[in-house]
């Protein structure tokens, strides 16, 4: 049976993801900066799941409550592990930060459900901008950072990870609508 690796994420519309390239593009962001079109936000990570798991994840999330859409803003920079020695360089989510929380919690129970492993990570709302091998310093960046990108979150996507020559992309499979 076919596995694919796959998460559920918010992804950006293209007007926040013009605003966030024109943004950062004024900064000095070290590393490899990560393709506008690959930005999201990862509500759950499932790793890598067949055919049948995928369904029964997906007719556990549209059976849920996922609740009413609602604004999430993008206002200040953040690094893993900690931006004296970063690896990864994020955008961190003020504005929606809790229904991020309310709608990660129902990903992961949904998942738990379809059988898949539980997180083992704390969930922490962010959106990767740029990867550094090895890591450096950001703190003037985390410390000054300040970004104003928002937009109305509609509906999640379950997304599959695809490898190539260039790096991985992400393909949207399903979309699970918010209420208005």
């Amino acid at each position: 049976m076919a596995h694919l690796r796959a998460f559920l994420a918010v992804a950006p519309p293209d007007e926040a993801r013009l605003a966030l390239a024109d943004q950062i593009s004024e900064l000095q962001i070290p590393g490899r900066l990560i393709p506008p079109a690959n930005w999201h936000i990862t509500l759950r990570f499932l790793g890598e799941i067949d055919e049948v798991t995928r369904e029964r994840y997906e007719a556990a999330l549209d059976q849920s409550d996922l609740g009413r859409s609602f604004m999430l803003g993008l206002d200040h920079f953040g690094a893993f592990p900690r931006a004296g020695k970063a690896s990864f360089i994020w955008a961190g989510v003020g504005r929606g930060e809790q229904r991020l929380h309310q709608l990660a919690e129902v990903a992961d129970e949904r998942a738990l459900d379809a059988g898949i492993p539980g997180e083992e990570r704390p969930f922490r709302p962010h959106l990767t901008v740029s990867r550094c091998r090895p890591p450096v310093s950001v703190v003037d960046l985390v410390d000054a950072g300040e970004l104003e990108i928002a937009w109305r979150v509609a509906q999640l996507t379950l997304f599959r990870t695809v490898p190539g020559r260039g790096g991985v992309s992400y393909e949207p499979l399903e979309s699970f609508s918010l209420t208005r």
